[in-house]
């Protein structure tokens, strides 16, 4: 079935990525809602949900750095190293733990997806639920310095094959307990052994929920 789209809010200033306010992120949590639903990374990856929080990515650091708005297009030199990440939750109180996660539902090609969904990287932000409880987190938002975090999965760099398009590298923000959580058998189809199966299956037997999302687009 066709997935209604709701009118295209408008797309939020990449030059307030370091000054948020609530009616800011309130506009990026829109609008990557939109684009998540827009680049069929809903319904197809994961189910339709509400967007507690905004996530941006970074690659790189000082003036080479590139934030990921969602369907930003990078080349593959620019995401060898994991990215740093900044997370906003304006209608978050609290949490039990959150979770980022990276999934290439292009696998080898849009096309032909016959290794879809590929997991890249699954890792754990221990601290986020430290400084959602503290006074910083007033305004609900916070710094992961990822190379500090444990990571349940290691970052696989992107490596789209020649010919095959632009992939789709999907960043989903999980929010649930996080200290027992199950390592996929293996990347592809993240151990379900199905076609176009990944994260939401992999979501759904660990407990955990969607609360926010970005994504960006890569080709050789």
């Amino acid at each position: 079935t066709h997935h209604q789209l709701q009118e295209r809010p408008a797309r939020p200033s990449q030059t307030c990525v370091s000054h948020f306010h609530s009616h800011r992120t309130s506009t990026h949590v829109t609008y990557t809602l939109y684009s998540l639903k827009k680049a069929s990374i809903i319904p197809d990856i994961v189910d339709d949900f509400h967007p507690k929080c905004f996530i941006l990515p970074t690659y790189g650091h000082g003036k080479h750095s590139q934030p990921i708005f969602p369907g930003k297009k990078l080349k593959v030199s620019k995401t060898k190293e994991k990215p740093s990440l900044k997370v906003y939750c304006p209608d978050m109180k609290s949490t039990t733990g959150l979770t980022i996660a990276l999934t290439d539902p292009d696998a080898p090609s849009r096309g032909f997806p016959k290794w879809s969904e590929m997991c890249h990287w699954i890792a754990p932000v221990s601290e986020a639920v430290r400084l959602l409880e503290s006074d910083f987190a007033s305004r609900f938002e916070f710094d992961i310095d990822t190379t500090k975090v444990e990571d349940l999965v290691k970052y696989k760099a992107p490596g789209p094959p020649p010919r095959t398009g632009y992939h789709r590298y999907v960043f989903i923000l999980l929010e649930g307990p996080n200290t027992n959580l199950t390592l996929p058998e293996t990347r592809q189809h993240w151990g379900t052994g199905k076609e176009g199966h990944g994260v939401r299956d992999w979501a759904k037997t660990e407990g955990l929920v969607v609360v926010g999302g970005n994504y960006f687009k890569e080709k050789q």
